[in-house]
C-alpha cells in the first residue's frame, strides 16, 4: 500500500507571530486532514509536530496540541458562521507570556492551495498511521507512557525508547519498519533538540512528539533505504537520479545535479540520511528554521552547528548555579525524594531544620502546619519497577518461615488463625498499598480459600500472599492497557501480552479463544484463567480454571458474590 495520499484542495497559512512572543512555533501552513473533527475540517502542521488547527464546535476555531474540545489551547479566533478559519473577521488571539489572552492583530490566516508534494503527502500520512496504532488518544498516549517510563519519574532515556520500539514491533503491536536504529536516533534528537527543551531526556510532554517523529523518522529510512541500491548508507549522484525517478520525482541530468549539490552541503559526493531528511524537512516547510538540521547526528561538526550552539547555551545558562542538571542520574527516586525537595529532586531544608530539629508527631504537624505540612509531597504513579522490586521481596519472604509468622501475626491481630476478606483488605491497604485493587483482591480471595468458608486460614497463608501479588501485577497491566472500562480488544490484548512477556504466534486465533460470546471484549477474570494457564508464575501453580462461565459478567461483581456465599462480602 503506497503511503501517499491524494491532497484536498485547500491549506490555512498561519504567520505574524512575532519570533519574541510566546507560542511563534503557531507560524506555519497546516494542510488539510482526512478526517473531520466536530463535522468541520481539520488540518495538521506540514512541520512534523502535534499542531493542530480545527473547529471546537462551540464557536471557536484553534490551534492546539490534541484535537479535543480545545479547552486548552495556543490561539483561538471566534468562529461566527465561518465553514474555514481565513474566513473569520476577527482578531487571532493568545495568551502572551504574563499569561493573558490578548489578540494580536499582526496575525495573517489565508488559505493557500494544498501541496502535492510527494513528501508533503507522506507528512500527511502520520496522523492516520498513529491513529491505526492506537497513538492519539491521551488515554492510549497515557498508558503507553507508562510503560515506557519503568520506573515511574517521568523522563525516558534513548535506551528506555529503544527497548520499547524493539518490544512493541517483535510482538506485532507496531510494524516491523518502525524499528529502525538511525531512524530512531534522528528522532530522538529532534524531540529532545528542537521539540523538547534541550537536555538528554525525553520528558512526558514531548512524548507525543516523539511518537510523530518515530513514524517519520522511519518512513524516510525506508525512502533512503530504496535509494540506496549499494546499502552502504550513502547515496550517490547515480542513486539519487535513478532512486528520485523511481518514487516519482522526474528530473532532468541537469536538475538532479542541481538537486544532488544542495542535498551533499559537505561536497563529499555522497548523500547521508541527516543530509537527505534535510532535504526533505526543507520541501515540507521550507519557513522552519534550517539551522536545527546542521548535522545534530554527531559527524564532525556537531559541536559547531548553529542550532547545537543555542541549545547549549540554553541549557547551560538555565542549569548554572542549580547544582547539576536535575536529571544527572536515572537511579533517583524522585518519588521518595519529593518530601525533602522543592520540585524536580533539589533538595531543600527539611521540616526538621525548618523547626529547630524537633519531632512531631503526625497529629502535631497537621495541628501546627495544616495544609502546609504536606506541600512537598508527592505522590508517584505505580511503575512496573516497583512490581518487580516488591516481587523479590515477596519470594524471600515466602521461603522464610520466620518472616511468614510475623506477617501473620500482623495480619490476625486477634489471634483466632483466620482472616476475612475486610481483614486482609486493611492490611493490604496499610502494609501494601501497591497491591490496592480490589478486583485483584477478590480474585485472589476466592482463589485462595480452599474450604470456601469465608475464611483464609493459616495454613494458606503463603498461597494468599503469592496469589495476591500476581493478581495485582496481573491487574495492574490490565490496567494500563484496557481504556477504563475493565475490557479489553485485540489491539489492548496484543499490549498486555506484549507488557506479561508471553509471545504467541497467532494473537487474533488466540483472541477469538477466550472471546466465547464474540462481544470483541475479554474480560480480567477471562484473562487471569488464561495467562495461568499459558505462563503460570513461580507460587501460582495451583491456579487452575474451575469451571465457571464469566463471559456474561464483567467480573468484579460476580466474583464478590460467589466469595460471598451466606454472609455477604466483608467490606
Amino acid at each position: 500500500e503506497s503511503p501517499l495520499a491524494v491532497a484536498m484542495p485547500t491549506a490555512i497559512k498561519i504567520e505574524g507571530r512575532s519570533p519574541d512572543a510566546r507560542f511563534p512555533f503557531v507560524n506555519d501552513v497546516y494542510e488539510p486532514m482526512q478526517v473531520q473533527h466536530n463535522g468541520m475540517s481539520a488540518f495538521v502542521a506540514r512541520g512534523v509536530a502535534p499542531r493542530y488547527l480545527f473547529h471546537t464546535g462551540k464557536g471557536r476555531w484553534v490551534i492546539s496540541k490534541v484535537m479535543d474540545d480545545g479547552y486548552k489551547c495556543w490561539a483561538f479566533v471566534k468562529a461566527g458562521d465561518s465553514q474555514s478559519p481565513e474566513q473569520c473577521n476577527d482578531p487571532w488571539t493568545f495568551c502572551d507570556n504574563d499569561n493573558q489572552w490578548r489578540p494580536d492583530p499582526k496575525i495573517r490566516c489565508t488559505a493557500v492551495p494544498a501541496s502535492n508534494d510527494m513528501f508533503v503527502q507522506l507528512r500527511m500520512t502520520l496522523d492516520a498511521d498513529m491513529r491505526k496504532y492506537g497513538l492519539v488518544e491521551a488515554t492510549d498516549l497515557k498508558k503507553l507512557w507508562r510503560r515506557l517510563d519503568f520506573n515511574g519519574n517521568n523522563v525516558v532515556s534513548l535506551a528506555e525508547i529503544d527497548k520499547l520500539v524493539v518490544e512493541m514491533t517483535r510482538d506485532g503491536v507496531w510494524p516491523e519498519w518502525l524499528n529502525s536504529k538511525p531512524a530512531l536516533m534522528r528522532a530522538y534528537k529532534k524531540t529532545t533538540l528542537k521539540d523538547g527543551d534541550g537536555d538528554d531526556w525525553v520528558e512526558k510532554e514531548e512524548f507525543h512528539a516523539l511518537l510523530l517523529n518515530i513514524f517519520w523518522f522511519a518512513k524516510l529510512w525506508q525512502v533512503f533505504s530504496a535509494i540506496d541500491s549499494s546499502q552502504d548508507r550513502r547515496i550517490d549522484r547515480n542513486e539519487f537520479v535513478a532512486g528520485m525517478s523511481a518514487l516519482g520525482l522526474k528530473m532532468t541530468p541537469a536538475e538532479a545535479a542541481q538537486e544532488f549539490q544542495k542535498i551533499d552541503t559537505d561536497n563529499g559526493g555522497m548523500i547521508l540520511f541527516v543530509e537527505l531528511c534535510a532535504y526533505i524537512r526543507n520541501r515540507v516547510n521550507p519557513d522552519d528554521n534550517a539551522a536545527f538540521d546542521a548535522d545534530i547526528l554527531g559527524g564532525e561538526h556537531c559541536d559547531t552547528a548553529p542550532y547545537n550552539k543555542l541549545v547549549q547555551q540554553h541549557a547551560a545558562h538555565a542549569h548554572k548555579g542549580s547544582g547539576g542538571h536535575q536529571f544527572a542520574t536515572r537511579d533517583l527516586d524522585f518519588g521518595a525524594m519529593a518530601a525533602q525537595s522543592g520540585g524536580g529532586g533539589y533538595p531543600k531544608a527539611s521540616f526538621g531544620a525548618s523547626t529547630g530539629g524537633l519531632k512531631r508527631t503526625r497529629q502535631e504537624t497537621l495541628r501546627t502546619c495544616g495544609d502546609g505540612a504536606t506541600l512537598d509531597h508527592h505522590v508517584r504513579p505505580k511503575a512496573m519497577k516497583d512490581f518487580d522490586e516488591l516481587e523479590a521481596k515477596i519470594k524471600a519472604t515466602a521461603k522464610d518461615p520466620t518472616q511468614l509468622k510475623a506477617m501473620w501475626r500482623v495480619l490476625d491481630f486477634n489471634g483466632n488463625n483466620v482472616v476475612s476478606l475486610a481483614e486482609i483488605d486493611k492490611w493490604v491497604v496499610e502494609q501494601y498499598p501497591l497491591l490496592n485493587h480490589k478486583p485483584a483482591l477478590m480474585r485472589c480471595y476466592k482463589q485462595t480459600m480452599e474450604r470456601k468458608d469465608e475464611f483464609v486460614h493459616r495454613k494458606e497463608f503463603k498461597k494468599l500472599i503469592v496469589n495476591l501479588f500476581y493478581f495485582n501485577k496481573l491487574f495492574w497491566i490490565f490496567d494500563q492497557c484496557d481504556g477504563d472500562d475493565r475490557r479489553i480488544d485485540v489491539q489492548e490484548f496484543r499490549m498486555v501480552l506484549s507488557l506479561c512477556g508471553v509471545s504467541v504466534p497467532n494473537v487474533e486465533a488466540e483472541f477469538r479463544k477466550l472471546d466465547k460470546n464474540g462481544g470483541g471484549q475479554i474480560l480480567f477474570d477471562e484473562f487471569c484463567h488464561y495467562f495461568c494457564a499459558r505462563a503460570c508464575p513461580e507460587g501460582m501453580t495451583e491456579l487452575v480454571d474451575d469451571g465457571f462461565d464469566r463471559s456474561k459478567y464483567d467480573g468484579t461483581e460476580q466474583v464478590l458474590a460467589m466469595a460471598s456465599h451466606k454472609k455477604g462480602a466483608h467490606w
